[in-house]
């Protein structure tokens, strides 16, 4: 067990802290109380009542989701203003940086809650997350994007080997859930600005598309493989399937050597009588 002694905003706090997997035993204002484990389905949850449009952007209301962590505790108003940071550190599950998403095939370290191993989902499952988080007609269409997010992750988790469902996992193991599932299903900023036009752009993009027609590989696959060895491989294809030059034509069946070419013309126009 860790004792961890804060200050928030002139408030003291000792926390008895045991992981996130364990309850929270707090201490402040000379009050005791307990915060039990925040699950996945708890955030879920509350960031579908916290979250709202703004234009074209999401806002999180911090306050109303410390609330919800603080609720059921009955404590004064100043002393849950007060409080409103450790709710949010609680929820999201600390703020240690997070691990890198694992490579493909690789398992994902999730603390007590065990471990997961996660594959991208396809566009099919996309497609029916999309649809099913669109509600309303015309103008009056609203976009859940917890529920677009809860669909991604449920696609993409193919195995969860831990103590306890999905639903049940802890903060931290939902905070490092949710980075990987985002980073394994979504173009990283890097390839968005490449794709986004220009000489280097098309080149990259011709490349990529010249390995994945030949190889039958995915965009991710090319893009994780050794610069080197995509430079093998691009060699390897010069030599028995040349780049197309500009303003060649495709072959025809005609230029098969074996094919028989048969000429129809038609008959000259005759002479008026």
């Amino acid at each position: 067990m860790s004792r961890l002694a804060l200050d928030l905003s002139g408030t003291p706090c000792l926390l008895d802290f045991q992981g996130f997997h364990c309850p929270l035993g707090v201490t402040a204002a000379g009050l005791d109380f307990t915060l039990a484990p925040w699950t996945y389905r708890r955030h879920m949850d509350t960031l579908r009542a916290s979250t709202r449009a703004a234009g074209a952007d999401l806002r999180l209301d911090t306050r109303r989701l410390g609330a919800a962590v603080l609720a059921g505790l009955d404590l004064p108003d100043p002393v849950a203003r007060a409080l409103e940071p450790l709710a949010l550190w609680w929820a999201a599950g600390g703020d240690d940086a997070l691990p890198a998403p694992p490579l493909e095939g690789e398992w994902l370290d999730l603390g007590p809650a065990g471990r997961a191993r996660l594959r991208p989902w396809t566009e099919r499952q996309r497609f029916a997350a999309l649809s099913a988080a669109l509600e309303g007609d015309g103008d009056d269409t609203w976009f859940d994007p917890v529920a677009y997010l809860d669909a991604m992750v449920r696609a993409s988790l193919l195995v969860l080997d831990g103590p306890a469902p999905l639903d049940d996992v802890d903060a931290r193991a939902t905070a490092v859930l949710l980075h990987a599932t985002v980073a394994l299903n979504l173009a990283g900023d890097e390839e968005e600005a490449l794709l986004d036009g220009g000489p280097v752009a098309r080149e990259w993009a011709a490349r990529t598309l010249r390995l994945c027609q030949a190889l039958g590989w995915t965009p991710a696959r090319v893009w994780a493989t050794p610069a080197a060895e995509v430079d093998r491989l691009l060699r390897l294809l010069d030599l028995v399937r040349p780049p197309a030059q500009p303003g060649a034509r495709a072959p025809r069946l005609a230029d098969h050597p074996d094919a028989t070419v048969i000429h129809i013309e038609d008959d000259p126009p005759r002479a008026a009588p």
